[in-house]
């Protein structure tokens, strides 16, 4: 208690007694005095010391906790936060995120934003078959309501595919859903509260981040390192904010093309018990993995029910279909039911019939494994080209999955620039703003190969070296 001794109570003056008391705090942390994740000395004792109330101790503390800087832990007391007081940010607010305005529209462009799978891949007469056969089989039927949680037989047959990812469900906690954005909506609506605090991987998907903020959600960003998101600053920030929820893609994450060590997915999920937030894993681009090592969604490994794990059918199967499901914890079904019925009823039925008929005759692996061959080289082309044109220009990591490759420019090359000179060139690229929601970070450029010709993924990769090169010649 003697280093508290620099702090000057003036009972005489007009400026609160709490508001004195944390200025004289925050002095102290600032100078170096108070280290971070220091404990405050216990109320009383701080009352008795300074010779003030223990209410103004106690709203001294709360005042300081507010503004983050400080935390407490129940049962433990009052610590100093692990975050610099300068480098405490506000939450993200709903005007300051950018959406990303595609210019896919040029014709005759090769587009590398495009981040569906070629129409040829889709499985056109597979799925005619299915259609015909429930129209055949249940006449007008087919187009009734289903119960909100969707068809019964659909949700016992993914069941069975969850377990190929070592995941076991329960149909009873199986949602379907019209894609994922509305499984991220749904969730959004149910469970997030006007001023809740939401993490994300930081950069991230646009999408969610705007789901969270229409509800009056605040959104905290997390730096991602190289297999996943950066543990020491996630608890750091853990002990200052309190989530409702962290959402996160374990594999493939867009736009990095990230995932997971195991080791970061077991953390995750300590941390998820001890600081009482729930994980939602965006499971959409699982299925294009092209190594040899297994896939182990973080779900497989949710022992404690903290993870609502969101599949979508979109990429693997076609994107016109708008069809997914969640596996939610038990706590949750009920408001996320009430939630899904209040949006749309349910998901069309015809559809579900329709898919899990497919599913039942065909499997998940029948198409599964033509989109893995297709994707997996799309992304061996797209790496040779990167490495003969773009080597000592750029750096990038080897996902060896998803449908993307994310490319981290030189210092002098700012991202929005060279996407506007490609566009010149009939190239189009997204721009490391479009995923950063809040501070500018490093210039990348995501580069989406699924879609793209063969004969114009390394002429596209070739103009985007060549735009590098003019903008370092006339850099100062």
């Amino acid at each position: 208690m003697n280093c508290f001794h620099s702090i000057v109570i003036d009972k005489k003056i007009e400026k609160p007694l709490y508001q004195q008391l944390a200025e004289g705090l925050c002095h102290m942390i600032e100078q170096g005095i108070l280290p971070a994740n220091s404990k405050l000395p216990p109320i009383r004792r701080m009352a008795s010391k300074l010779h003030i109330n223990t209410v103004t101790v106690v709203t001294a503390y709360k005042y300081l906790e507010q503004k983050k800087v400080v935390y407490s832990l129940v049962g433990s007391g009052t610590y100093v936060s692990p975050l610099p007081i300068e480098q405490i940010e506000k939450p993200l607010v709903l005007e300051q995120t950018k959406k990303f305005e595609k210019q896919s529209s040029i014709e005759n462009a090769i587009n590398f934003v495009d981040t569906s799978m070629p129409q040829h891949l889709f499985p056109v007469e597979e799925f005619k078959e299915a259609f015909d056969t429930v129209l055949s089989r249940e006449k007008g039927r087919a187009f009734e309501y289903l119960d909100s949680m969707g068809y019964m037989p659909l949700r016992q047959i993914l069941c069975q595919y969850l377990q190929e990812y070592g995941i076991y469900a329960s149909a009873e906690n199986i949602q379907i859903i019209s894609g994922a954005q509305q499984g991220i909506d749904i969730i959004s609506k149910a469970l997030v509260n006007y001023g809740d605090t939401i993490f994300t991987e930081k950069p991230t998907f646009y999408g969610a981040c705007g789901a969270f903020l229409s509800r009056g959600g605040n959104v905290i960003t997390v730096s991602m390192e190289q297999d996943g998101i950066n543990m020491s600053e996630l608890e750091n920030l853990l002990k200052v904010y309190h989530p409702k929820f962290l959402y996160i893609m374990a594999y493939f994450q867009t736009p990095t093309g990230i995932s997971y060590s195991i080791e970061k997915k077991r953390k995750l999920l300590e941390l998820a018990e001890k600081y009482h937030f729930y994980i939602i894993e965006d499971d959409n681009l699982y299925d294009f993995y092209y190594g040899a090592e297994r896939i182990v969604p973080l779900k497989a490994l949710d022992y404690k029910n903290k993870v609502i794990y969101i599949k979508s059918f979109s990429k693997i199967l076609m994107p016109g279909l708008r069809m997914g499901f969640m596996l939610l914890p038990k706590k949750l079904l009920e408001s996320v039911q009430s939630a899904k019925y209040t949006t749309d009823i349910s998901t069309s039925g015809f559809l579900q019939k329709g898919v899990e008929y497919y599913l039942r005759k065909y499997g998940w692996q029948y198409h599964s494994s033509i989109m893995r061959k297709y994707g997996g080289e799309q992304y061996r082309m797209a790496v040779s080209a990167v490495k003969k044109h773009l080597e000592g220009k750029i750096t990038f990591l080897l996902p060896e999955g998803g449908i993307s490759l994310w490319l981290k420019l030189p210092p002098k090359v700012e991202a929005e620039k060279l996407c506007t000179m490609l566009v010149k060139e009939k190239v189009i690229v997204a721009p490391s703003s479009q995923y950063y929601m809040g501070q500018k970070e490093q210039e990348s450029i995501r580069v989406c190969f699924c879609n793209v010709k063969q004969r114009d993924l390394e002429q596209g990769i070739k103009k985007i070296g060549s735009a590098i090169d003019k903008i370092l010649e006339n850099a100062p």
